[in-house]
Parts: structure tokens; sequence; C-alpha cells
């Protein structure tokens, strides 16, 4: 990454001595990917399967050494999401939570959007491709399938027409499910979105999804164990600059003072 690109990511977007791995947040966000629907089943396992989502994505932007700012938005937006499950159940029979789900699904599209954006970002910064930069990489493509499915659940409360075809009775969980069918491209059928915004999303997930995994995955795997090439060195640099290590942890360079 250039140098002056690098000092500005640094400046308002991440901390580079408090970023870590990033391993725990592929680990949590394939918890809630396994518990989500078997929490769908309970009255209140929403609550529970948000918190978790919300909770991968916020412990993400933590782990990447994320500003304050993004923190502190990422909290409120968690907390939201979570006060909207419980909500839901409580005042089914009532239409004076709609407005308070809508903005607090709109919030949570937001995060889940920054979130694999200040993965991939922490990613580049990295000196060398380690087995911590694999597991990124994959969180962020989790992540990618997760926003698709919240921005899914956002257009159908957002529509009058209904965003699978037969209007079939859906739960929170199935949008995620038909996210990931579409973002692994497996497409079983069961659902199939009957407008024309909700197929143009998804012949874009199934897309980016295959054009990540190809890429920024293959990339990674690829080269494994290889230092990253270094801008200074392309434009030929001296050595020794102190502004090539750009990464706190231990896999790879000290953070600037």
């Amino acid at each position: 990454m250039p140098r002056d690109l690098r000092r500005t990511v640094q400046r308002y977007l991440l901390h580079p001595g408090e970023q870590k791995s990033i391993a725990p947040v592929l680990g949590v966000t394939l918890l809630a990917l396994a518990l989500a629907p078997m929490l769908a089943a309970f009255r209140w396992g929403g609550v529970f399967a948000i918190a978790l989502i919300g909770g991968s994505a916020y412990m993400a932007l933590v782990r990447t050494g994320a500003h304050g700012v993004f923190r502190r938005v990422a909290e409120t937006v968690v907390v939201l999401g979570t006060l909207a499950a419980v909500v839901t159940p409580v005042l089914s029979e009532q239409r004076t939570d709609d407005i308070f789900r809508l903005v607090s699904n709109a919030l949570f599209v937001v995060l889940l959007l920054i979130t694999p954006m200040v993965v991939l970002i922490r990613l580049l910064l990295r000196p060398k491709i380690t087995l911590d930069t694999v597991a990124g990489a994959l969180a962020a493509y989790l992540q990618i399938g997760l926003f698709f499915g919240a921005l899914y659940q956002l257009v159908a409360q957002l529509s009058s027409t209904p965003f699978f075809a037969g209007d079939p009775k859906v739960t929170g969980f199935d949008y995620f499910y038909f996210s990931f069918i579409t973002i692994t491209t497996t497409g079983y059928g069961d659902f199939t979105p009957a407008t024309t915004v909700g197929q143009t999303m998804a012949v874009m997930e199934a897309v980016l999804g295959q054009m990540f995994l190809v890429t920024v995955v293959a990339l990674v795997v690829s080269n494994l164990g290889q230092s990253v090439p270094r801008h200074r060195r392309i434009h030929g640099e001296p050595d020794g600059d102190p502004d090539d290590d750009v990464d706190g942890d231990p896999d790879g360079g000290t953070a600037p003072h």
C-alpha cells in the first residue's frame, strides 16, 4: 500500500498499535452462523442471534484497531439491533415498533458493510501473509454474506411486495440462509427473489462472492508465508524506511510511535 495512503488510513481509520489477531473474529462469525438456525426456532432466539452477528462485527472493528468513533457506532448498532429483536415479539401485534426496527436494521446493514472493508484494509497493511491473514480473509468473506442477508431483510421491510416468490412465511434467519446459498452459488431453489431489486442484489452477491474467493482468498492462500511487496521498493527507495512497518502485532512489524 502506498505510504501516503497508509498514513491516511492510520490517521482516520485504524490505530496500528491496537491491531490484533483476526482469527477470533472468524471463530465468532462461524459460531453465529452455526447457532442462528437453532436459535430461530425459539421465541427469543432472534435476540441472541442478532447479538452474536453484531458481536462478530464489533469484534472485527476492535481487533483491527478501528478508531474509537467506529467502535462507538458499532456498540450503538448492536444495542439497537438487540433491542429491536427484544421489542418485536412483545409488540408483534402492533405497528409502533416498525420505525424502530427499520432504523436499527438500516444501521445494522451499514455496520456489516463497513466491517469487511475495515478487515481487508487491515490485511493490506500487513508486511507478511500469515495464517491469521487467511483467517482474516475468510472472516471478511463471511461478513459479506452477513451484510447481504441484512440488506435483503431491510429491502423486504421497506417494500410492500413480498421479497420471495410465493410469499412464504420467513424468519430473520431465512434471509441470511438465502444470502449464503447465493454467495456460494449453491442455489437450492427453495427461496427465489420475487422482485427485480431482489434478483439484482442476488446476482451482485453471487458475482462478488466468487470474485472474492478467486482473487483475495486465492492470492492470500497461494502466497502464505510471503512478504508483501512494498511501495518503497517499487520506487527504489532505500531500506529502513520507518514507515514501512505499520502493523502492531507479532506476525509482522512494529507500529511506529
